[in-house]
């Protein structure tokens, strides 16, 4: 047993390691694996998914791209009071067999099924409505996983604890474009989703067999939804706060929409790639081809300007905000 305050050896770290978490805890962050790689690369390919498929334009996709985005952010709000009331066990169920659900209607947008729906509504709403549903189960996987960690981990490795879960969470996000691009290669960009919907499904199971409850030390009443939206109307009340970041999301989209931006051609496989019509005449197909596969979807389009010069091509960006 080493002194109190000494430094601990390499194999006295691992011992710690090996024992400090339950087992609640590797069975959340190894699902956290499969739903961050599933998120990125349905991501990865949204955008060129609305334009190639769906016929929408490059403005309109970077709204609905933005809705995909910005709702899983605003949601996770509301889902950690969610997951406290439901238990770590059971939101996470729910929110695998959500996202499972939503990837595959995604995925089945243009399906021949779907087509009395998308008949009765414009395309663009109905669209805007399942890119919505993702994260809806995304709001509960991140307060649960997280909420996992700190109860299933000893309070000497708990850091490590969420270490081993940002590590996770990395390699999910870097391993899902890779993914995206594989599966449209092999089986169509529509398919991507329908594979990510399998991976998040059969994360369900994975829960619903291996996970258990973490224990809580005390008990303390979760808020309530209510307070939890109280809460945040303070924060978004706070004018210090909110007026810088409108002033700048101001000041960056008059910029842009006055002067679009050239960046180098190695940077594109971390912007949305998408040639549209109004831009044929800057896009080379050749290039287009390479970099949709590797491509993350945001509010951007971007297309390679090669009208410049020819050896150094560089990717002429406009965001829409």
């Amino acid at each position: 047993m080493p002194h109190l305050g000494a430094p601990l050896n390499f194999s006295e770290r691992l011992r710690e390691i090996r024992t400090g978490f339950e087992r609640p805890f590797w069975v959340a962050n190894i699902t956290e694996i499969f739903e961050r790689l599933s998120y990125y690369g349905a991501f990865a390919s949204l955008a060129l998914y609305l334009q190639e498929k769906l016929n929408f334009s490059t403005q309109q996709t970077g709204t609905l791209t933005g809705i995909f985005g910005g709702m899983v952010w605003f949601l996770a709000i509301f889902g950690g009071a969610a997951a406290d009331r439901l238990g770590f066990r059971r939101a996470l169920s729910i929110a695998y067999l959500i996202l499972a659900a939503a990837y595959f209607l995604i995925g089945s947008i243009g399906a021949s099924w779907l087509a009395p729906v998308r008949n009765a509504v414009p395309l663009g709403l109905f669209v805007g409505f399942i890119l919505i549903l993702p994260a809806l189960g995304i709001a509960l996987v991140k307060p649960s996983v997280v909420g996992t960690t700190a109860r299933a981990s000893k309070e000497n490795v708990r850091s490590i604890g969420y270490s081993i879960y940002y590590t996770m969470v990395n390699i999910g996000g870097a391993a899902g474009p890779y993914f995206a691009s594989w599966a449209h290669r092999q089986l169509g960009v529509e398919n991507v989703y329908r594979v990510a919907a399998i991976s998040v499904f059969a994360m369900f199971f994975v829960v619903v067999l291996f996970f258990r409850e973490p224990r809580q030390a005390g008990y303390e009443p979760p808020p309530s939804l209510a307070t939890v939206a109280r809460n945040f109307c303070v924060v978004v009340g706070n004018y210090r706060l909110v007026l810088p970041v409108l002033g700048i999301a101001l000041a960056l989209r008059i910029v842009t929409f006055w002067y679009p931006f050239n960046l180098p051609w190695w940077i594109w496989t971390g912007f949305c790639c998408s040639c549209s019509p109004e831009s044929a005449g800057l896009c080379g197909s050749w290039y287009c081809s390479r970099a949709t596969g590797l491509c993350s979807g945001s509010s951007t389009s971007v297309c390679l300007d090669t009208s410049t010069d020819t050896s150094t091509p560089t990717l002429t960006s406009k965001l829409f905000l």
